[in-house]
């Protein structure tokens, strides 16, 4: 476990943590991040989001950005574990592994708008993404380091389901 982090109280180890977490992946997700989803295990290099719905639009811009031929109707992910090698960082991937990942998806149709992909004039059907939660005290140094931690991944995928739907002929 980093120095940093020894004297912290579990509590505030929690809600650092999902402070950082919401703020990368909280665009992406449907909800705002809660404690009950988040599993922490510093000192053992382990951390465990459950229950993530995806929001199709903002993962869909990202799938369209890289060119990919099929765009996300809905999706989530039962559990996503890191595992990082605090003693080894520098020779050792940090191991992220999603559990229960399921995605439907459908062939991309050029300038066709859907419920996976974001609706003209850029508004995600009304819907205003959730708020960022103010930032906590030393919290931007934590974001860095996570940061620096993350750019080293092995993923494993575990129990994937990927359905296709297809338009009617």
């Amino acid at each position: 476990m980093p120095r940093w982090a020894r004297g912290w109280p579990e509590a505030l180890k929690a809600r650092a943590a999902r402070y950082a977490l919401q703020r990368w992946l909280g665009p992406f997700l449907e909800e705002p991040l809660r404690l009950e989803q988040l599993g922490l295990d510093l000192r053992g290099g382990t951390g465990t989001l459950r229950e993530l719905r995806l929001r199709a639009a903002a993962v869909d811009e990202l799938l369209a950005g890289a060119g990919a031929p099929l765009e996300l109707r809905e999706g989530g992910v039962g559990a996503v574990t890191v595992t990082v090698p605090w003693a080894a960082l520098g020779t050792e991937p940090v191991r992220l592994r999603l559990s229960h990942l399921r995605l439907v998806l459908r062939p991309r149709q050029p300038g066709a708008s859907g419920p996976g992909s974001p609706p003209p004039g850029g508004s995600q059907q009304g819907r205003e993404p959730p708020p960022e939660p103010p930032p906590l005290e030393g919290l931007e140094a934590l974001a860095l380091t996570i940061d620096t931690v993350l750019r080293r991944l092995q993923v494993l995928l575990e129990d994937a389901e990927l359905r296709v739907e297809l338009p009617p002929q």
